[in-house]
């Protein structure tokens, strides 16, 4: 879980693209020889926007990281939005 204060959900949600293009781009463990890509599944939840308690933002961003482990998988979804388009994906078709 990563806090981001005074953040705006569309901040968040640029946080949330990066983090996951770096995870997944990045290759793990590669001096102990093992050369790991991981697959990241990101769910993001912004306070007042999408829940005024701690509870609610823990279990909607939870529900988005389900959402996109349960479909899509490698991606990020947002409370009361769904799984965004990836980055590579919304920038060719702007």
């Amino acid at each position: 879980m990563i806090l981001l204060p005074q953040t705006s959900k569309e901040n968040a949600l640029n946080v949330a693209r990066r983090l996951h293009k770096l995870v997944r781009e990045r290759t793990w463990l590669q001096p102990e020889g093992l050369n790991i890509k991981l697959t990241p599944s990101v769910g993001v939840a912004s306070y007042p926007v999408d829940s005024r308690t701690k509870e609610g933002l823990l279990h909607l961003a939870d529900e988005a990281m389900y959402l996109v482990k349960n479909t899509k998988r490698d991606s990020v979804a947002a409370a009361n939005i769904g799984i965004l388009p990836n980055a590579a994906t919304a920038e060719s078709a702007g």
